[in-house]
């Protein structure tokens, strides 16, 4: 079932009765900080990730320059190779070189592969459990990424671009929750089951929820403030990223609603943040616009099956 923020004076019963609360358990220090200092390992993206996505952003970036951010990792400048040779680009011959590789790619699928491959890694757990949820939130948010960036295009004013990277980054917080307290994040998992909202059990275990620690660490990355804002997706605001906001909200949505269906008979509408669907003034048309993402959603997972 789609995770809703729930009202803030609800209880929530589970495991037997147990209650869980939208009231936070104790917390001694601010619980962002905590997390994202305890996760020593994402304090800031892999050095080369970073310097291509920002190599990248600019459109006068030579393949020579580009070609000295990748060829300081072995393992990037693999994928890089292996993308450029694949079947899919029809090559007459086989590519050996990196500044080849990128001139058969250009500078938007290079900096695709550095955002894929960075975010990536941040979803892999160290036992099968974790691995497990961490798989099902890499693949909710190529979903959402892959619907939002449709949307920025049939909306004004928005970057397509700029709506792939907030889908693709907008559930990193729940990797690093997870990270930071596997067994913790456990409970979260348990109480969603039982139908607590997933935003309300993590305020409950950890003080905080995935929205606010996903802005945080992209804060931390030093990344652009429109991509900062987008990751905060499930709250509203009235700031000048409001539109990307809501497009990475309803993009949310649509992709759970690809993958699990409307539940029983519940109005479509109250699936999605009503301050989502307010901003881009879809309500009339919301319909379409599910049924059109949906199959946006369904075509990239039959490509990657």
């Amino acid at each position: 079932m789609p995770s809703r923020l729930g009202p803030d004076n609800n209880d929530y019963e589970f495991n037997g009765g147990e209650k869980v609360s939208s009231v936070p358990l104790d917390q001694p220090e601010n619980p962002v900080d905590k997390i994202v200092s305890q996760v020593k390992d994402v304090a800031v993206l892999p050095q080369v990730v970073f310097k291509i996505m920002e190599t990248t952003g600019n459109t006068e970036t030579s393949p020579a320059e580009l070609e000295r951010d990748i060829i300081v990792d072995p393992g990037f400048s693999a994928k890089v190779l292996a993308m450029a040779n694949s079947a899919h680009f029809a090559l007459p011959k086989r590519v050996t070189s990196i500044r080849d590789a990128i001139a058969f790619l250009g500078l938007k699928q290079v900096r695709q592969l550095a955002m894929h491959a960075g975010v990536f890694d941040l979803f892999v757990g160290k036992t099968d459990k974790e691995s497990l949820r961490r798989r099902a939130w890499w693949r909710h948010s190529l979903d959402t990424a892959v619907c939002a960036k449709w949307m920025a295009g049939q909306l004004r004013g928005l970057n397509p671009e700029e709506a792939y990277a907030a889908g693709l980054l907008h559930l990193i917080g729940k990797t690093i929750m997870d990270r930071s307290d596997p067994e913790m994040y456990s409970m979260v998992m348990m109480a969603s089951e039982k139908a607590v909202p997933t935003l309300i059990a993590e305020k409950h275990f950890f003080g905080c929820n995935h929205v606010a620690v996903g802005a945080a660490i992209c804060a931390k990355w030093n990344l652009p403030p429109e991509l900062v804002e987008a990751v905060a997706y499930a709250e509203e605001t009235d700031s000048e990223q409001a539109d990307l906001r809501a497009c990475i909200a309803i993009g949310h949505t649509i992709a759970e609603l690809a993958t699990h269906g409307v539940q029983g008979d519940r109005p479509v509408q109250d699936y999605f943040y009503k301050w989502a669907v307010d901003r881009l003034n879809i309500a009339d048309t919301l319909p379409q616009w599910l049924d059109a993402g949906v199959q946006i959603v369904g075509q990239a997972q039959g490509a990657a099956a």
